[in-house]
């Protein structure tokens, strides 16, 4: 028995940039995300979304509870922080936060951070504390 949902048009299944929402995330700074993957959608299990961040801004302390994170650099660069680790990162590099894990995310350099990032389960704006 299929459990794909049934009210989602299926044109949502095929998504552009342009055309997903833009929203600025709470705790964030000089952010703009598209959801291009979500539970509106008809995702149960992941989220994926696009993110813009202005240089030397980004996501303050914080973990998600429940949550991993996963970032591909598209464009730009940043400085993370996890797990005790300060790191930069680039263009074709990544960088995963495990559930519950505090990590920061600053755009660093002179151009915006374009930045793929994955949630699982879906993260949605509810799942984030402050450190």
């Amino acid at each position: 028995m299929s459990t794909a949902k049934t009210d989602i048009d299926p044109k949502m299944y095929f998504m552009t940039e342009a055309r997903a929402a833009a929203y600025e995330p709470r705790g964030h700074s000089g952010t703009v995300n598209r959801r291009l993957v979500s539970p509106e959608t008809g995702a149960t299990q992941m989220e994926v979304l696009i993110g813009r961040i202005e240089p030397g801004e980004g996501a303050s302390a914080h973990f998600h509870p429940g949550i991993d994170q996963f970032c591909w650099m598209l464009e730009g660069r940043a400085r993370v922080e996890v797990g005790g680790l300060t790191q930069e990162i680039g263009p074709e590099e990544s960088v995963f936060f495990p559930a519950d894990m505090p990590h920061t995310f600053t755009a660093i350099g002179d151009t915006p951070v374009r930045v793929l990032i994955c949630y699982g389960p879906p993260y949605g704006e509810g799942a984030r504390v402050e450190c």
